[in-house]
């Protein structure tokens, strides 16, 4: 997310070109994600705030406060620690959205195959990685709109 700069989003489709940190990157891989419709409205309301920063020139989306240069995931680690208090949440790390985005797009009915696509996953160790922690829930759910059946 904090390698996003202006010429990876196309708001009009509402689709993101995420670029790895680590190896892949020198490769020139990289994947397409979607942006649900909030996203995109909320987007176009950072890149026109975004504006006024001095250094809004740049290629980076994400800038920092008070004139600073780009959003760093120190930064970015504490606007969400800060955020996740006023919400009455302790402890909350970036890292731990991965978890919930892979129980939602399970939960949902996306394929397996289809979320290690859209996260950049190679492997399925991955996926049961991060969908270990509400396995259970999701599989007593799909038992329960079995009804009688079983």
């Amino acid at each position: 997310m904090l390698t996003l700069t202006l010429d990876s989003l196309d708001l009009e489709q509402g689709l993101a070109q995420v670029v790895p940190l680590k190896d892949a990157r020198a490769a020139g891989e990289g994947r397409i994600i979607p942006l649900q419709p909030k996203t995109v409205v909320a987007l176009t309301r950072y890149i026109r705030a975004r504006e006024s920063h001095k250094l809004s020139k740049g290629r980076e989306l994400w800038l920092g406060t008070r004139n600073r240069s780009r959003l760093t995931y120190s930064g970015l680690y504490r606007m969400l620690n800060r955020r996740a208090k006023d919400a009455g949440y302790e402890g909350c790390h970036p890292h731990q959205f991965r978890h919930t985005w892979t129980d939602d797009m399970l939960s949902a009915g996306v394929a397996g195959e289809d979320v290690m696509t859209l996260a950049g996953w190679k492997d399925s160790t991955m996926l049961r990685r991060y969908a270990a922690d509400m396995a259970v829930s999701r599989a007593v759910k799909v038992a329960k709109k079995l009804g009688d059946r079983y």
